[in-house]
């Protein structure tokens, strides 16, 4: 749906309101749900560009999670009149950007654009906690020229972080509750709802396989050089195998020093030679950890996924084969057990 740079009349913004809530009513994904609220605040305020940004606490960074008419945008958490916004939960309107001291023109340098007028609005979330903000940039008034932010617009504005901050919330809730917050990969329940989703339906259409893996004698790092060192290794082997996978294949923390791959599109044999390309980068790389070298060796159990067993029954079948690994010598990939066994 196109948007106008010319201020609406009060008929046609009501009508943009109830487009733009039947949209978000059907929208399931995050980042379009995100898109879909930037643009209604922009549409709201009648401003040239609109971003949402997000407060990264642990890495000190604010980026943008939505930006309209512009590309993505990653700064330090003290930077610019976001920033400013953010720390301070403050909002700002700032209808002479250039000859404030906060505000960063760096973008405006880079790209040949000229900010002429900004108005950012910290987003909070149901505890009145900073998450982010939004921010709306270039002001235009009902003929489509140049104009300065109002009363009116930031009445309007605070409707659309009203929204944005709740669904970035509830985004962040279920974050917590996917996600392993050592390693970043999705854990057991997020493995779970990635099959369902991305997985099931494509069963009956094309291979998939399962690969799980262990790291071995995981204990012996814990108690030689301490829990932390252990941590350094999960991380280690989290991130190596997030530099192998594809960009449709799902890695998972499964528990402990357990990890799953899910392989949508690769035989059993296809995801065997994959595990055996996986054993031996690991077993080849280096977990620095302070003054210290460690290195590990790990065993894989793959199987190819049965459409007609569960994702438990799924996950067992590789994981007998990573026990047979694991009591036949380790650092090995199994994928089929001998009959005789």
């Amino acid at each position: 749906m196109d948007t106008t740079k010319k201020a609406l009349s009060s008929d046609e913004l009501l009508e943009k309101i109830f487009y733009y809530m039947e949209r978000l009513f059907e929208e399931k994904e995050l980042s379009e749900t995100l898109h879909l609220l930037t643009d209604l605040g922009k549409t709201l305020v009648n401003s040239d560009r609109a971003s949402f940004w997000f407060w990264d606490k642990k890495n000190h960074q604010i980026w943008t999670l939505a930006a309209l008419d512009i590309s993505k945008i990653t700064i330090p958490e003290n930077t610019g009149l976001v920033g400013a916004s953010i720390m301070n939960n403050e909002l700002l309107v700032i209808n002479d950007p250039y000859n404030d001291p906060r505000f960063n023109s760096d973008v405006d340098k880079s790209s040949g654009y000229v900010t002429k007028s900004i108005l950012t609005v910290p987003v909070t979330n149901s505890e009145g906690k900073v998450i982010g903000a939004y921010q709306a940039v270039n002001k235009l008034d009902e003929d489509g020229n140049d104009s300065a932010f109002t009363e009116a617009d930031i009445k309007r504005i605070k409707l659309a972080t009203a929204f944005c901050g709740r669904t970035l919330e509830s985004h962040l809730l279920y974050s917590e509750a996917t996600e392993d917050q050592l390693t970043g990969l999705k854990n057991r329940r997020g493995l779970y709802t990635h099959y369902e989703k991305c997985i099931v339906p494509i069963l009956s259409k094309k291979n998939a396989s399962i690969i799980i893996c262990d790291i071995d004698h995981f204990k012996r790092v814990n108690d030689t050089w301490g829990h932390n060192a252990g941590d350094a290794v999960l991380k280690h082997v989290a991130n190596t195998y997030l530099s192998l996978v594809g960009i449709d294949d799902g890695v998972f923390r499964w528990g402990g020093e357990e990890f799953i791959m899910l392989l949508p599109g690769k035989d059993m044999m296809q995801a065997a030679e994959f595990a055996e390309h996986c054993r031996q980068t690991i077993e080849a790389s280096v977990c620095h950890f302070e003054d210290l070298d460690i290195k590990v060796t790990m065993s894989f159990g793959v199987s190819a996924l049965n459409p007609e067993l569960t994702t438990a029954e799924n996950v067992q079948s590789a994981d007998e084969k990573l026990y047979y690994a694991k009591s036949h010598g380790r650092n090995r990939v199994i994928h089929t057990i001998p009959e005789s066994e």
